[in-house]
């Protein structure tokens, strides 16, 4: 079960672990979106992001201020006539009014299309075409661009209550002559559109009326014919001798129907006497009809017969395994298998339905087969005179409506004399509506320049120029300079690879987040006198190098407490049944497992509870240090001398009631899994005896294996992740592993094995 477990360097763990990115998918996908660990990282490099952002936004007010000054010019047109009266008087609304009652709003403007078109791709570039042959120097592509993005034309007024007849066209440039040519270019072409578009508009109602007339004049020949045909057709001279001759049709129409409904009465008797006697349907008599009377699989079934009465007649002599019964058996599946066989031919030569009776098989007699023709004959006779029958109502019917439709007829007929009428009004109307359109095309009103281009001047008659405006460049440097400094902020915490605080650890791994061991600034005031700053921290580490003998209650009481709350978690959580036995492991060195499995040693001792803390790191032991016990004889004593007895090394703490500690021990073996070794089990049982609480401190996760063999030995495992210091892709890859491996796991505990470096949140 622990084959998985590989002791390797740190270099070779990087090259084992998978991407960085990859993990971030991972469990991206398997929690969903989670924007707290992106919050934490901007709160912790917000020194850096509005570093970033203040140095955006000064580089790009300073590039804003290299900006030139601006000119913008104008001119003004009128698109439609101001006064009533010279809206009555224009011929579009005198010539388009309905009985020559003007009407203002038959043909307004569409100021919307207007101003989408002056300003579309299309004439722009017509316009810079314009300018470019004033001004060469500048191509085409530029001008056409400059002028998408400074040219504009507005209605003036933006509600329905102010809204004018006017359009300002505003042009921005830094050269003034340059804003003139452009407004006055502009100008040129927007009158000369105008002319052109009202032009385009004339002859297009021409060119309408000339496609509508070929079709009004085909409509109304079409109507002329229809009332010539129905004339022709209804005799209309005299309706009612007409509709006399129709009813009269109908009674005859009345008296056939009775005798065919006598006749198909007679033979559906017919058919039905016969389907009873035969068991057929009309479709099982026609197929049993055609397999009776082929030759072939008549001989076939007479041939079947015969066999069947030999094979009985030697049944009732021989046994069935005799030569002469299995020959005739043979014979009678090789007829069976013919007769199957001209069977489906006959079918499929015939297209015949077979249904799924097996009667129609059998042979039929020439009786049956006689009545068998007398019921297919019946079956079409009946159909035929159903067909007459349907023929002759149909009829009838259609006789009985022409009987109705006569009072109509003069109406339809009534009613085409009226639309020809209306139909040569609409094409006289029509005609006289086009001479009027082209003695419109002669008049001449275009839009007015009400308001020439120029641009505003001063007191000593020069151009004003505006500021550049600066808010597109500030945006864009704050912007830039937030997006680059999150942008850092997240790679820097991305290579740095640690966990910052506990929250970090919630996000990456699934498992419950038991304890959270803050730093203690008391141990190093009794380490060294005086607190010792972040940067001499390095001096020691308490969790890695031998520790100078000193009392374990010197700690402040912060530090104490986390562990007497991380004792009552784990007591909380796994109650029923009561924790027993745990191993307390971490996966880089200086993450702190050891102090925290001596302090949670301590705290449960201080419940009252018998603990034993088992030192089995048999490579680096430290736990005798702390407790400034000796370490003459331990754990792999033990293991190697089966004679030894274990209350034989086990220490009573001096300084802790309850407590005891088995240490590691000094005995040398060729084996470097001592504790697999039989040994290690019974004592692990006996411990479990003798003591209330085991806590056993496992060697790294990645230094050994033996944390496989005491996760499953003991109730759980507790990892320690330095804050601060363990890396978070070597931490998810050692939770992944354990949980491959099936290995019980208590929870994490996130421990702060040394002081928070600045920037820390």
């Amino acid at each position: 079960m622990v084959t998985k477990f590989n002791k390797f360097s740190v270099s070779d763990q990087f090259q084992e672990f998978p991407s960085e990115d990859q993990e971030e998918i991972s469990s991206s996908s398997a929690r969903g979106l989670n924007l707290k660990p992106l919050i934490r990282t901007l709160i912790r490099k917000a020194w850096l992001i509005v570093g970033l952002t203040t140095l955006g936004t000064s580089g790009a007010l300073v590039w804003s201020f290299q900006d030139p000054a601006t000119y913008q010019g104008n001119f003004y047109l009128l698109v439609e006539p101001i006064s009533p009266f010279s809206k009555m008087t224009d011929p579009t609304t005198i010539v388009r009014s309905s009985n020559g009652v003007p009407n203002e709003q038959l043909f307004a403007l569409d100021y919307p299309t207007n101003l989408a078109f002056l300003q579309s791709p299309g004439m722009t570039f017509k316009l810079a075409k314009g300018i470019h042959e004033q001004k060469p120097a500048k191509s085409i592509p530029a001008i056409w661009l400059d002028l998408r993005e400074n040219l504009k034309v507005e209605r003036l007024g933006n509600t329905s209550s102010t809204a004018t007849k006017i359009f300002a066209v505003t042009y921005k440039g830094e050269d003034p002559e340059e804003v003139k040519t452009v407004l006055q270019s502009a100008s040129d072409t927007f009158l000369k559109y105008s002319a052109e578009d009202r032009e385009t508009s004339l002859k297009a109602g021409v060119k309408f009326i000339d496609q509508q007339l070929p079709e009004i004049q085909q409509r109304l020949k079409k109507l002329q014919s229809q009332q010539e045909m129905l004339r022709r057709q209804y005799d209309l001279i005299d309706p009612t001798t007409k509709g006399q001759d129709v009813l009269t049709q109908v009674g005859s129409l009345t008296q056939q129907l009775l005798q065919v409904e006598d006749q198909l009465k007679t033979q559906q008797s017919l058919y039905e006497n016969l389907r009873r006697q035969l068991n057929f349907s009309p479709d099982e008599a026609l197929a049993a009809s055609s397999l009776s009377q082929d030759p072939t699989r008549v001989a076939l079934l007479n041939q079947l017969q015969q066999i069947d009465s030999q094979i009985a007649i030697e049944s009732s002599r021989f046994t069935s395994e005799n030569p002469t019964v299995q020959v005739l058996e043979q014979q009678k599946k090789n007829l069976l298998k013919l007769l199957n066989e001209k069977t489906e031919e006959i079918i499929a030569k015939n297209s015949i339905a077979l249904p799924g009776n097996s009667k129609v098989l059998n042979y039929q007699d020439p009786t049956r087969l006689q009545l068998i023709n007398q019921l297919v004959a019946a079956n079409n006779q009946i159909q035929q005179l159903q067909v007459q029958y349907n023929s002759l109502q149909q009829y009838k019917t259609q006789s009985e409506k022409q009987s109705k439709l006569y009072p109509g007829i003069i109406r339809q007929y009534q009613e085409l004399d009226r639309q020809i009428a209306l139909t040569t009004d609409i094409l006289n109307r029509l005609l006289t509506q086009r001479e009027s359109l082209k003695v419109e095309s002669a008049q001449e009103l275009p839009w007015q320049l009400i308001s020439p281009p120029q641009i505003p001047l001063d007191k000593d008659g020069k151009p004003i120029s505006e500021p550049p405006d600066r808010k597109k460049k500030l945006l864009a440097g704050i912007m830039g300079g937030l997006i680059l400094g999150v942008g850092i902020a997240l790679l820097w915490e991305k290579r740095k690879n640690i966990f910052y605080n506990a929250e970090d650890l919630k996000d990456v791994v699934s498992f419950p987040v038991v304890g959270n061991i803050p730093w203690d600034s008391k141990l190093e005031t009794s380490l060294y006198g005086t607190q010792a700053s972040p940067t001499n921290s390095s001096e020691f580490d308490p969790a890695l190098e031998t520790p100078p003998i000193f009392s374990i209650h010197e700690r402040g009481l912060l530090f104490l407490n986390a562990f007497d709350f991380l004792y009552s978690e784990l007591s909380f959580i796994y109650n029923s049944p009561a924790l027993h036995s745990l191993v307390v492991s971490s996966v880089q060195a200086q993450d702190g497992q050891s102090t925290v499995a001596l302090y949670l040693a301590k705290a449960a001792a201080a419940t009252g509870k018998k603990v034993l803390l088992v030192d089995s790191n048999l490579a680096n032991p430290q736990l005798h240090l702390w407790l400034n016990l000796p370490n003459y004889k331990g754990l792999s004593d033990l293991l190697v001398d089966d004679e030894l007895a274990s209350y034989d090394v086990i220490e009573s703490s001096k300084e802790v009631e309850n407590l005891y500690l088995l240490s590691a021990g000094c005995a040398e073996s060729p084996s470097t899994k001592l504790l697999w070794f039989p040994r290690m089990r019974s004592l692990m049982r006996e411990f479990k005896v003798r003591y209330d609480l085991i806590i056993y401190d496992a060697p790294h996760f990645y230094e050994s294996t033996d944390i496989g063999f005491l996760g499953a030995q003991t109730d759980g495992i507790l990892m320690v992740a330095g804050i601060g210091k363990t890396s978070s892709s070597i931490f998810k890859q050692a939770m992944s592993e354990i949980e491959k491996l099936r290995l019980p796991v208590l929870g994490i505990v996130a421990n702060h094995p040394s002081p928070p470096p600045s920037g820390m949140f």
